[in-house]
This record gives structure tokens, sequence and C-alpha cells, in this order.
């Protein structure tokens, strides 16, 4: 019974996005209790915001082995397998969750958003729209229904569907950020030439490929290169004006090779952290 504060903490760092910290307090509670479906899926989570794919696969697997038929389970292994590119074990396993559980909206928006990664955008269209018959009340499926819609080819019709999400929850992220890309998509557009193109141009961008969660995962290591260099460009600012104080009250006598050299590795540090922000 000690474990469920655990996992309350760690499903409140996953809310505030701190998927590292969650990471690393799962770490050790799966290795301890390795019979946790739940510690299971919530490593699956963290992995995943992490953008570990192959991270987030191992804990859903795991998850998967304890409770092969739990639709929960299959839900992680399906997101873990797009993210990672498998796409055909994606839509399987998001299939499978839905048979297990056929009135969870979750599952069934897992699938679509599955299809989508995979260019089924037919499949993936169909599906929805009888999601959303059953399910009216589910935002979230309404917006997959949106980028399914417009990618295949009905940009008022994708509207209409992510308007309906904003009209259950008018704060819904998602939503905003659907109708934002679809002001994108259709800057530009004249004719039906144009049109085609922005529609393969969004379908192009829903697309996940092998190895593009590589270029994920680049970016913790960047954002934590930058910090790293923050922090040690501080601290030699520090040391340099500590030793200028020293040097000017008579304390200490400072060479001026000292004060080149702090200033070099300061002006070194500014520039890592400039460029790991940029790229």
């Amino acid at each position: 019974m000690r474990t469920e504060p655990l996992l309350i903490e760690a499903d409140a760092l996953l809310a505030r996005g701190r998927a590292d910290n969650a990471a690393n307090l799962l770490a050790p509670y799966v290795g301890r209790e390795p019979g946790d479906i739940g510690g299971w899926h919530r490593m699956a989570r963290a992995r995943l915001e992490l953008g570990d794919a192959h991270g987030a696969l191992r804990a859903a697997g795991a998850a998967w082995q304890l409770d092969p038929d739990g639709a929960e389970s299959l839900f992680w292994v399906s997101r873990a397998c797009t993210a990672l590119g498998e796409h055909a074990e994606a839509i399987e396993a998001a299939y499978a969750a839905c048979q297990d559980d056929p009135g969870n909206p979750r599952l069934h928006n897992r699938l679509g958003e599955a299809q989508l990664a995979a260019g089924l955008v037919a499949d993936a269209a169909e599906g929805l729209r009888i999601a959303v018959d059953l399910a009216g009340y589910d935002p979230d499926l309404y917006v997959t229904y949106g980028l399914a819609l417009f990618a295949g080819g009905r940009p008022l019709s994708a509207r209409e569907a992510v308007g309906r999400a904003l009209a259950l929850n008018p704060e819904h992220a998602g939503a905003r950020s659907a109708l934002t890309r679809f002001e994108q998509a259709m800057r530009g557009v004249v004719d039906a030439p144009t049109l085609a193109q922005a529609v393969d141009d969004f379908t192009e961008s829903l697309l996940v490929r092998p190895g593009d969660h590589l270029a994920v995962r680049l970016s913790p290591r960047r954002d934590a290169l930058g910090y790293v260099a923050r922090v040690t460009m501080i601290w030699f600012l520090a040391a340099f004006c500590v030793s200028a104080a020293l040097n000017v009250t008579g304390f200490v006598a400072v060479p001026d090779d000292f004060y080149f050299g702090l200033l070099c590795a300061t002006a070194g540090a500014g520039l890592i952290h400039h460029f790991a922000r940029r790229t």
C-alpha cells in the first residue's frame, strides 16, 4: 500500500510536464516491483515524453507481458510503436485495445492517430466518424477526426469537427493547435491545385517515419547542454567579479592572464548556450 503515494506523485509530475523527474522516481520502483502494471504504464508515458521511444516500448512491453489483453497496456504499446514508425504493430495493438474495451473513446482515438501516422487517411476518417457518432462527448476524438478530414481534402468539415471540440472544451489545447495548423496549411490556397498541394503537405506532416524519434530525443540533450553552459557562464562571471574586487582592494594580486582566461571561458560558455538554444 505504500506504493500508491509514489504513483500519485508520478502522475502529478507528468501532469506538470516533469517527465524526467517522473522517470527518475519510477525507475527504482519498477525495479523493486516489476509486477506493478500501473508503474510500467507511467514509465512508458514518461519515456515517450522524454523522446525515448525505445525505452517507452520496453516499459509498455513489460506491462503487456503481465497483462497481454489489457487495453491500457496495448494503448502504450501502440503509442510507442507509432513513435518508432512501426505502424503495423501500432495499429494492431490499438485495434486489439478497442476490441478489449470498445466503449472507450481514448482507444478509438489512439487507433485513428496510429492510422494517420501511417498515412491511412481514409481508414482513420471512417473509424473516427463512427467513434464520434458513438462518443460525441469526447473533444479529443473530434480533434483527431478533424485532422483526418483535412488530410482527406475536406478543410471545411475539418474546421467544423474541431469547432465541436472547442464547444465541448473551450480551452482544449489540441483543438486550438489544430486550427492554427489548418490556417497555416491554407495560406496561399487560391484554387483546386493549390488546395490539393496544401492537403498533401498537411498529410505529410502527420506521417511518422522510422527514425523520426531520434530527432525528438536530441531536444532534451540540447536543453541540458544549454543549461550547463548557462550555469558555467554565470560561475565564470562571478569568479571574474570576485577576482576584480579582490585585486582592487589589494587583498590579492590577480595577473592579467587570469582575467583573460576567465573572459575567454565565459565567452565560450556563452556561445555554447546561444547555439544550444537555437539548434
